[in-house]
């Protein structure tokens, strides 16, 4: 068994944050050269009331040897995204937010076990809709994320080279992705 699939994947909880915001800061450097890396993002900054609401989770994986090895948030979307205005209920619609992998443990199906964790956190919190987003630029990404039952619903035309994309699988309400 590699260590992807012997990796445990648990809700962080508040012993869980300091380790959680390390990781992702980590894995964002590299993702996101070209952000300011001096400044935590606002969910990061606010980890209690971005992922530990209802309706909101992160869920981290962890290998004993190595602690957090990746990460998988999930918020209420709240229709901040200009492209997209209005085209999301936000009543329904949950965001998926910082799926990160350690580039150590890549390739495994570990990325594949957090998006589920994530999907079956979603149906259970009652949301009728799933939404992400990701960009052209990141190796791989929007492929990973179609492997994962999500399409794309729109691309956008900015320098970010954003692809806007909706889950499509059963295990949610597909009329409002």
């Amino acid at each position: 068994m590699t260590s992807q699939q012997s990796a445990t994947i648990v809700k962080a909880s508040d012993s869980d944050i300091v380790a959680s915001v390390a990781f992702m800061m980590k894995i964002r450097r590299e993702v996101f050269p070209m952000i300011d890396h001096d400044v935590l993002p606002v969910d990061l900054v606010n980890f209690s009331q971005s992922y530990m609401q209802p309706g909101s989770a992160l869920f981290i994986a962890t290998v004993e040897d190595a602690g957090i090895i990746g990460s998988i948030g999930v918020v209420p979307y709240d229709d901040r995204i200009t492209e997209i205005k209005g085209r999301y209920d936000v009543s329904t619609t949950a965001e998926i937010v910082k799926c990160y992998v350690d580039p150590r443990y890549r390739r495994g199906g570990l990325g594949s076990r957090l998006v589920g964790e994530a999907l079956r956190f979603i149906a259970q919190s009652g949301y009728q809709t799933a939404y992400l987003h990701t960009h052209r630029f990141l190796p791989g990404a929007v492929t990973f994320w179609q492997r994962n039952g999500f399409a794309i619903r729109m691309e956008g035309e900015d320098d970010w080279q954003t692809v806007h994309m909706g889950y499509s699988g059963a295990l949610l309400n597909e009329k409002n992705t």
